[in-house]
């Protein structure tokens, strides 16, 4: 049989997903792939997460490997470990599925596939110049590949169009084709953001449903959308099922993903209901946060408090917590400029202060900006603790002040400059998870969200104890 979507589909069958059951193409994979397997040169595809993008386009790459003369697959991404994610889906289908003939040889469907996932490539047995392998997100190592097939993965997270201008212009002449996969992103002026712009600008745009699909004039390019509307209610599961068309995804379980306290709101528009952000949207809703906002039960004079101090050159923020019955915490705040006396010296008397009104459990800061200071506090007594606010420690500590806020377990006395800043708080996320991203007009957030899972650690809490 012809290379084609059928026989793509035939060749799906003799593979095994990770739940231990055969690989059936779904219809809507089927939707994804036709114009592909129509000869699009160009397909780019925006889908929510947890929808088998991945796994569909592992497969893909095998069969191509199997099915097309010399084939020369890359899979590239916004770093290495992105684009090896594809690359590792490609090669536990290869583990799972095929007969193993050898140390690093599977035969599946008559085609022995050799593995090698510490150089990220997989190669045919008997025709070893046909490969998969990952390159560099650095568009420079790219340079004078020639594609038969070019996977772009996440390219809503690509910095500049660089590396998918490389694939697209060292395609193949005669039959190179590329896929690009993603979820929606934060930002219309992105690489993402210009080719969906462009496609939304073709005659042949149409919106079917939550479907949007453009196809250029020649058929060389072709989009496909999965979103809704910024209209629809995104809270209505049943409305959020009609982006997430994996049979996987549930009433319950997208409910379960919606409630969870890591899914900021954010996330929840982009990756679960395909919307644009336009920019990073607060993670805290200003009237989430106002709700907090107590007049009974503030941090109070001689209790125990737990504290942080985050700054940069010019502004630096303290932030105490403290802990009230039913697991709930207390947050005080103040932010200090510049001004005639130096930034650091206006810390220290302030810390010192600080010391002398309230009984300081521990008060947290980054050695990277405040390590002389604390030195000085130190030798004040002050019980001073290096807790850098390095991506992970962030990150967890993220987590925790989302969720004292989403559950209304957190009370403030509603400090403006505190408000300020954590309205500010935009989402860092990448493939490690995602965290508040520290910037110069939100040091209050970073530093009350440092506070409060300082307040609210457990032993049990071994996370914080990796750095």
């Amino acid at each position: 049989m012809a290379y084609s979507l059928a026989d793509f589909a035939r060749f799906c069958s003799f593979l095994t997903l990770d739940n231990g059951k055969p690989f059936k193409l779904l219809p809507f994979e089927q939707d994804i792939l036709r114009p592909y397997f129509k000869g699009a040169t160009e397909t780019v595809i925006i889908l929510s997460k947890k929808n088998g993008k991945t796994t569909m386009l592992g497969a893909l790459a095998l069969y191509h490997l199997k099915n097309v003369p010399d084939a020369e697959c890359v899979i590239g991404a916004s770093s290495r470990d992105q684009a090896t994610i594809l690359f590792n889906q490609a090669a536990a289908l290869v583990r799972r599925s095929g007969k193993r003939v050898a140390k690093t040889h599977w035969e599946i469907d008559g085609t022995v596939f050799d593995v090698r996932s510490g150089y990220r490539l997989i190669r045919l047995v008997d025709n070893p110049g046909a490969r998969i392998r990952v390159l560099a997100a650095d568009a420079g190592t790219a340079d004078g590949v020639i594609p038969t097939l070019a996977i772009v993965d996440e390219l809503h997270r690509h910095p500049s169009a660089e590396l998918y201008g490389v694939f697209r212009d060292g395609l193949t002449p005669r039959n190179g084709q590329m896929l690009t996969i993603s979820t929606a992103g934060a930002k219309l002026e992105s690489p993402l953001g210009h080719l969906r712009q462009q496609a939304h600008a073709l005659p042949s745009f149409k919106r079917e449903g939550v479907r949007n699909s453009a196809i250029s004039e020649d058929g060389a390019f072709a989009f496909l959308e999965w979103c809704l509307e910024d209209t629809d209610d995104v809270h209505d599961m049943k409305v959020v099922k009609r982006v997430n068309p994996a049979p996987w995804h549930t009433l319950k379980s997208l409910a379960q993903r919606h409630d969870s306290p890591g899914t900021t709101p954010a996330q929840w528009l982009r990756f679960a209901c395909g919307i644009w952000t336009t920019g990073e949207t607060p993670a805290i809703q200003p009237a989430e946060w106002d709700a907090l906002r107590v007049d009974i039960g503030q941090v109070s004079e001689g209790e125990e408090v737990f504290g942080y101090i985050s700054g940069t050159k010019e502004q630096a923020a303290i932030v105490l917590a403290a802990k009230r019955p039913e697991n709930k915490l207390a947050v005080w705040a103040d932010v200090l400029d510049v001004s005639d006396a130096s930034l650091f010296d206006q810390c220290i008397d302030r810390l010192v202060e600080i010391g002398s009104r309230y009984s300081l459990a521990v008060m947290g800061y980054d050695s990277a900006w405040f390590s002389y200071p604390a030195e000085i506090l130190t030798n004040r007594g002050l019980p001073m603790e290096d807790d850098r606010s390095v991506p992970l420690r962030l990150g967890i500590a993220s987590g925790t002040l989302l969720r004292f806020i989403q559950s209304g377990d957190l009370m403030h006395d509603g400090n403006l400059k505190l408000r300020e800043h954590v309205l500010k708080g935009a989402i860092k996320d990448n493939e490690r998870g995602w965290r508040f991203l520290p910037t110069a007009s939100n040091r209050a957030l970073i530093a009350l969200a440092m506070a409060v899972h300082s307040a609210s650690f457990s032993e049990s809490d071994v996370l914080m104890e990796v750095m």
